[in-house]
């Protein structure tokens, strides 16, 4: 914490001085009641810096979020805990609090939601010895890691002659994750191809080792066991479905254009959709791959997989958060060259973003 002082005319210190001089005269010529008001100016500059240097060592604070993250576009709140551990009441304690920049995230007008702003500001009381408690509302507006770049509380002395301001900027300051928006994937070809692409690979008339036989169904899973009744034998067969090429694809984001080499434009349009995408094969049951066209300088290129597991889900959200245009890029014919060279052999490459020119394996374009 760094505390700064904003001091007003009468107690500046060429001003005290003065005073000081002046009291020192009037006291010598035998002015009495003229040296009372000096030395009661002198008391009242003293008593107010005392009373400032006191106070700031009493007041803490405290910020707690109800959510680790939020989609950008959505509403996310916070409660701002300030406690006065002194003796004395404070009033007008004013708190400030900035966003680095109305593209990360903003602050919301208690009174009017749609009102937003990259600085919040309020007045409050602290009576002696206790706390209270301010509710802040945020929008996230940028996918990425993102903090307050600036809080200051502000503390004014009672008569009002120095403003001391608590600049907290130095510590550890809250921390918010905003992840790419979430849609809904409605993109009906999609899901027409994919699924029987899965019907095809899982075809009831192959491998019937797996047939199970006769038996009851109640309080049976039916996610992944294919019915067929035979009218010859009077009974009814299942055959569960097993993990095969039609349940494992690998997802590569092309980030990077084709030509000289640069970024693409509708670069959020593509990580919000591969997100939407990766969610639903992996809700569908399918093992998935994902490979992402951006590197850091300490890892290769960014690389998901999961196995069936739903909790992975939180993984490929918060880790397609943090790409920004500040990682490494390879080249179009880089990217899938080192990515398909290394994907599963028995996995489906779905192709998000540019497609590869040349590349020998099988691969399906599902966005451009």
């Amino acid at each position: 914490m760094i505390i700064h002082r904003v001091k007003s005319f009468f107690i500046q210190p060429r001003v005290m001085i003065f005073i000081v001089l002046l009291f020192i005269i009037s006291s010598l010529a035998g002015q009495g009641f003229i040296s009372f008001l000096f030395a009661l100016a002198i008391s009242l500059s003293l008593l107010s810096e005392w009373y400032l240097k006191y106070l700031h060592t009493k007041v803490d604070w405290q910020f707690k979020k109800y959510l680790d993250m939020t989609s950008i576009g959505e509403e996310f709140t916070g409660v701002l805990e300030l406690k006065n551990e002194s003796a004395f009441p404070i009033f007008g304690l004013k708190l400030n609090i900035e966003s680095r920049s109305d593209q990360d995230f903003v602050f919301l007008d208690q009174a009017n939601e749609k009102q937003e702003s990259s600085i919040y500001s309020k007045r409050i009381d602290l009576l002696p010895h206790a706390a209270t408690t301010v509710e802040i509302k945020m929008r996230g507006k940028g996918r990425g890691m993102h903090n307050w770049s600036a809080f200051d509380l502000l503390i004014q002395d009672p008569l009002k002659l120095q403003t001391a301001r608590l600049d907290y900027s130095s510590t550890e300051l809250p921390r918010f994750k905003v992840v790419p928006r979430i849609h809904k994937l409605k993109d009906m070809k999609l899901k027409s191809m994919l699924q029987g692409f899965k019907n095809t690979a899982n075809s009831l008339f192959i491998d019937e080792s797996n047939i199970i036989g006769t038996k009851d169904y109640e309080n049976e899973s039916f996610r992944h066991i294919h019915w067929l009744a035979t009218a010859k034998e009077n009974k009814l067969l299942a055959k569960k479905y097993q993990q095969v090429q039609g349940d494992f694809y690998s997802v590569f984001l092309n980030l990077a254009g084709n030509g000289p080499f640069h970024l693409r434009k509708d670069m959020e349009e593509l990580i919000e959709y591969t997100v939407s995408v990766c969610i639903y094969l992996i809700k569908e049951g399918c093992k998935v791959q994902l490979w992402v066209n951006y590197s850091t300088r300490d890892k290769g290129i960014l690389r998901l997989e999961n196995d069936i597991d739903r909790s992975h889900l939180k993984k490929v959200i918060e880790t397609m958060a943090l790409i920004n245009t500040n990682g490494m890029f390879l080249s179009t014919e880089q990217f899938y060259q080192f990515g398909m060279a290394q994907m599963d052999p028995k996995s489906m490459a779905l192709v998000i973003g540019t497609p590869p020119l040349f590349v020998k394996r099988e691969w399906l374009q599902i966005k451009q």
